[in-house]
């Protein structure tokens, strides 16, 4: 298989206020080329997005893979739970993070401790590592009384990646399904 090659003519256009664009339409006939070399487009990930791999560090406690993340900006930790059907955001998260709005869908959830019904949201943003989703599916739960900033990173979360785990650099390799 031979990579895929693509030339382009762009132009380097200076606005009235002195801010340059490039853009691969000639805006005006004055408009100069600006040349850019060939793009292998197989090596570039910025034109293959789906081939883009993204790697979550995380950190060993005691077999349990912890990783750290934002929930609409709040900073928590999350133990990486594949068995989760959804991402879960403790109670105290929750609130600083604005997801309880007193709408909420109440859901039947089954747990390692048994079942419980909790409150199901939408998490308008979250992070992980360099990652970052929107409108991610979640429960409210504390999952930890020791630990009351804890959550579970689920399949919401992993189901759109295939992932691979590497022990070896404590690194989760996301890829685009």
């Amino acid at each position: 298989m031979l990579p895929l090659t693509v030339a382009a003519a762009l132009y380097k256009v200076v606005g009235e206020d002195g801010k340059v664009v490039y853009t691969d339409m000639q805006p005006n006939p004055d408009a100069k080329e600006h040349r850019l070399g060939r793009i292998n487009s197989v090596s570039n990930p910025a034109y293959n997005m789906d081939k883009v791999n993204m790697r979550l560090h995380y950190v060993d406690d005691a077999g349990a893979m912890i990783v750290q993340g934002t929930v609409n900006g709040i900073s928590m930790s999350f133990v990486v739970d594949t068995g989760a059907t959804l991402v879960v955001v403790p109670l105290k998260i929750a609130q600083q993070a604005g997801l309880m709005d007193g709408k909420t869908e109440m859901v039947t959830s089954q747990t390692a401790n048994g079942t419980v019904r909790t409150p199901k949201v939408v998490i308008q943003q979250l992070n992980v590592d360099k990652v970052s989703m929107t409108d991610v599916a979640a429960t409210i739960q504390t999952i930890s009384p020791n630990q009351p900033e804890l959550g579970l990173l689920g399949m919401s979360f992993f189901g759109k990646y295939k992932m691979t785990i590497d022990h070896d650099k404590q690194e989760i390799l996301l890829e685009g399904k």
